[in-house]
């Protein structure tokens, strides 16, 4: 499942053009979500006289992928970060909180829900900071072995914590 623009509204974490842009270079982001951006931004007064919103916000964005890129970068005044530097690894940070939080909210299982984060943890290349919650890694060893439902509701409890301290960084 790939990341869309109403994920990002509901997580409440600001993003903008240059988050769309990696999440649709790095392929967690659809071209489509572009579209439903722009009209957003259209609707909010923003960018009114510029060509190429329009132009998405109407779906005439028949272009490939690396030539909708380019063209953001030229007529959007895009300084796009540098792959993996400090503001590069932020918004994908904000791309992986939005759809943890997607899948935090709306799956109620909590089997189906570790599930899922387990596919977002490969999606986002294996990050470290995820590892306590992943049931496949190993534990802490000051965790004392118990239950197999007692440890899902462990993890549960450190996902559901990892989500509050990410969006308060991510909100600084």
């Amino acid at each position: 499942m790939k990341i869309n623009v109403k994920m990002l509204d509901e997580c409440g974490i600001k993003y903008d053009w240059i988050t769309l842009y990696i999440g649709i270079s790095v392929n967690l982001v659809e071209c489509k979500e572009l579209s439903i951006y722009a009209l957003k931004e259209l609707e909010n007064n923003e960018d009114l006289d510029n060509e190429f919103i329009i132009e998405v916000a109407w779906g005439n964005e028949d272009y490939l992928k690396e030539e909708l890129l380019s063209k953001m970068i030229l007529h959007l005044n895009l300084e796009i970060p540098v792959p993996n530097s400090d503001i590069w690894n932020f918004e994908i940070r904000k791309l992986r909180y939005s759809k943890l939080n997607y899948l935090n909210s709306t799956i109620d299982d909590a089997g189906e829900l570790l599930k899922n984060v387990e596919e977002v943890y490969a999606d986002f290349c294996y990050p470290q900071e995820m590892e306590e919650f992943i049931l496949y890694m190993p534990v802490e060893d000051n965790v004392v072995a118990s239950s197999i439902e007692e440890n899902i509701k462990r993890i549960v409890n450190s996902f559901e914590s990892f989500l509050i301290d990410e969006k308060k960084a991510l909100e600084a």
